[in-house]
């Protein structure tokens, strides 16, 4: 019988949020001042991008090695124009770290809902606070953990768009569906694929309560949201068409109609995903078999991760966010799926704990981390508007001025030009101030050869960091 009890209202879930944007962005902003971000030369580029927009400059960063601005850079983000916003506010690069762990926290909304619904469709007694306690423990998992602290990537809005959308078609709720759908929409032009693979599978899978009396395939067709599946479908649909006019260059990491040919995976690459699918048994998410609309769903996209060579299994580096996506699936499937628990095996209250704790045992926290901190002295030695050039283990720290190279770039091949860059290639040392790297790289070699000056040094772990300034700057 159904929950005699109302929806909780707004407050409930975006308390959830606060919290979880508070967890998550802590951690991230942590992980980045510990000199640890998950991949520092992205987090470099992204900070440069919306310190240029938000002084006045191009939507673009060098440091991309790729066509720039808004519309011609590989990936466009619509959310970036509020993240330069709150920079243009506050222009620190904390800023960004802190809309990550919103970005992923945001997922928590819709996983209330998602898991209220199923729980009032239940009957079971209060249904809010068993909600916030299972939208609570997917912070426990530790791919939701990686995607909330991978510096910052808004590709993540994926997770909480399709979530929401799946929530909210439960619900048969279809401009709350669209609405999420914009929000997937917000992370990156690949949410037009995911949408209408989302609106194709509501349009004919069972996805919701199945309360019509009679044979299996009326219940089947009354629990098929297909009418708001229909709407997302078509959401997919139009902004992909949208995205055609508007940008010169598409590319995605998850296209369906141009598969990759399947990888050639290395013993070790096999045995990351293998031990990753271990983990995914042992956690609590092999509970959405019980409710495998969401899971049918994400089919197409398991299937295209299955056959990428990138390894997205894992938790730090530069393909941390690629969890975002599958985890909307899985998610959705969990906490339907746990609220079906059946009731001769305790019900939904007693899986819950054992849900929780399985999540939280299944993968290792990757969050907070630690680096090289020492490294911050000299990092703190370096003008605002100095021109410089730093190695993978400080650019993070200098990024947010007017000029930045990663040092690498500095011996970089002519061929390796970044597309529409007219300068000197490879960067000359002459438009730089200063160059933060290791003592033994060919840039430093290089710079001690044209005369630059050591300002100061820092060994770390048994590797030389050396701060050198050009000859005849201040």
């Amino acid at each position: 019988m159904p929950s005699p009890h109302p929806p909780a209202p707004a407050w409930l879930p975006l308390a959830l949020v606060a919290a979880g944007t508070a967890l998550l962005g802590g951690l991230n902003a942590y992980d980045a001042w510990a000199m640890a971000p998950s991949w520092g030369q992205d987090l470099a580029f992204f900070t440069q991008i919306v310190h240029s927009a938000a002084t006045g400059g191009p939507w673009a960063s060098p440091l991309l090695l790729e066509p720039q601005g808004f519309f011609t850079m590989v990936h466009t983000h619509l959310v970036l124009p509020l993240v330069v916003a709150s920079y243009a506010l506050v222009p620190r690069q904390e800023v960004l770290l802190l809309w990550q762990g919103l970005f992923a926290a945001l997922c928590l909304w819709p996983a209330f809902r998602l898991a209220e619904g199923c729980a009032r469709d239940r009957g079971l007694a209060r249904p809010a606070l068993w909600a916030s306690l299972a939208a609570l423990s997917l912070l426990l998992l530790g791919p939701l953990q990686a995607v909330g602290t991978c510096d910052f990537r808004p590709s993540v809005l994926f997770l909480p768009g399709i979530l929401g959308v799946l929530a909210a078609a439960r619900q048969r709720r279809t401009g709350v569906a669209l609405a999420w759908g914009g929000v997937a929409l917000l992370g990156r032009q690949e949410a037009s694929y995911l949408l209408a693979d989302v609106g194709l599978a509501l349009c004919l899978l069972p996805w919701g309560s199945w309360t019509t009396q009679g044979p299996w395939g009326r219940r089947a067709r009354a629990a098929t949201p297909w009418r708001t599946g229909l709407a997302v479908l078509g959401l997919g649909l139009l902004s992909f068409g949208a995205w055609v006019l508007v940008k010169p260059a598409m590319f995605f990491h998850f296209d369906p109609t141009h598969l990759p040919p399947p990888a050639a995976l290395s013993p070790d690459h096999l045995q990351a995903r293998l031990h990753f699918g271990e983990r995914l048994l042992r956690s609590g998410l092999g509970v959405g078999l019980l409710a495998p609309g969401a899971l049918v769903a994400g089919l197409p996209l398991a299937w295209q991760l299955a056959r990428d060579g990138r390894e997205w299994t894992d938790l730090v580096g530069a393909t941390a966010h690629y969890h975002a996506p599958w985890l909307a699936f899985a998610l959705a499937g969990a906490l339907a799926g746990l609220a079906r628990w059946p009731r001769r095996l305790g019900g939904p209250w007693l899986a819950l704990p054992l849900f929780a704790l399985a999540n939280a045992l299944a993968w290792p926290w990757p969050a907070p981390r630690q680096g090289p901190v020492a490294l911050r002295r000299l990092v703190a030695e370096v003008p605002a508007q100095a021109r410089v050039a730093a190695d993978y283990d400080t650019i993070h720290a200098l990024a947010g001025r007017p000029v930045l190279w990663n040092a690498a770039v500095l011996s970089m091949p002519a061929e390796q030009r970044p597309l529409g860059w007219a300068g000197a290639w490879p960067i000359p040392l002459s438009d730089l101030d200063l160059l933060l790297t290791t003592q033994d790289d060919p840039a430093a070699t290089l710079a001690r050869e044209q005369g630059w000056t050591e300002l100061d040094r820092e060994a770390v772990d048994g590797r030389l960091h050396v701060l050198l300034r050009a000859p005849g700057r201040p």
